[in-house]
């Protein structure tokens, strides 16, 4: 029976509350440079998880004008992170725990590396962490398996394997690539929301990961 060994992460929502920063960095750049055009709060949760590009380019008018935005997004992002993300509870023990255990790892986000850095820096990810694949890694985001793949291929040995995100892209991808997928329900979009892109679990809490492990180990999931 083979094991569930390698678990790939989204960032934002998933380990990191960061619902806050990117909801005042969107703000901001509509303030900025669309004042009229600013969809209210609502709209912009709505909105996260999905690359800045594709995002600023419903409301600008040329790509030169989605640049600007992005620039003045990350900007904002990246002076002001540190006022307002922490991780989720449980998060980090769960995560010592995997490492311990000699899990392979990895977070793959829809985050440009300069904006996630501030968050792998101040949270030391990379005591946790041996693979993290960003927008600039494949060609194209998650949904696509692309990121999914990208990660997994950098692991020497890869038994079973799991994305687990806040977003329905996160289990799309995975579901895309064919590996397992789950939601967690600490999700600002909502658990409701998660469960309409067909997770095959849903974590509760953290620690529910090992209930997980223990189940496809058991071969329950099949």
């Amino acid at each position: 029976m083979k094991k569930l060994n390698t678990i790939l992460f989204d960032l934002d929502g998933t380990l990191i509350d960061t619902n806050q920063i990117i909801l005042e960095s969107y703000k901001h750049s509509f303030q900025t440079h669309m004042p009229t055009s600013m969809p209210d709060e609502n709209e912009i949760f709505n909105l996260i998880g999905a690359p800045l590009k594709d995002v600023f380019a419903r409301y600008a008018s040329n790509e030169s004008e989605v640049n600007t935005m992005i620039e003045t997004y990350l900007s904002f992002y990246e002076t002001h992170e540190h006022e307002y993300f922490y991780f989720y509870e449980g998060i980090e023990a769960m995560l010592q725990t995997l490492k311990q255990q000699g899990y392979n790892l990895a977070i793959v986000t829809t985050k440009y590396l300069s904006s996630a850095q501030p968050s792998i820096e101040h949270f030391e990810l990379k005591r946790f962490f041996d693979v993290i694949v960003t927008l600039e890694d494949t060609e194209h985001a998650k949904p696509d398996k692309a990121p999914v793949l990208h990660a997994l291929k950098q692991f020497k040995h890869v038994e079973k394997s799991i994305m687990i995100g806040d977003n329905t892209w996160d289990i799309m991808a995975g579901n895309n690539a064919g590996i397992l997928s789950a939601g967690v329900a600490w999700s600002i979009k909502g658990e409701e929301t998660l469960l309409k892109a067909n997770p095959d679990y849903m974590l509760q809490h953290p620690n529910d990961i090992f209930k997980i492990i223990e189940k496809v180990s058991q071969g329950e999931d099949e």
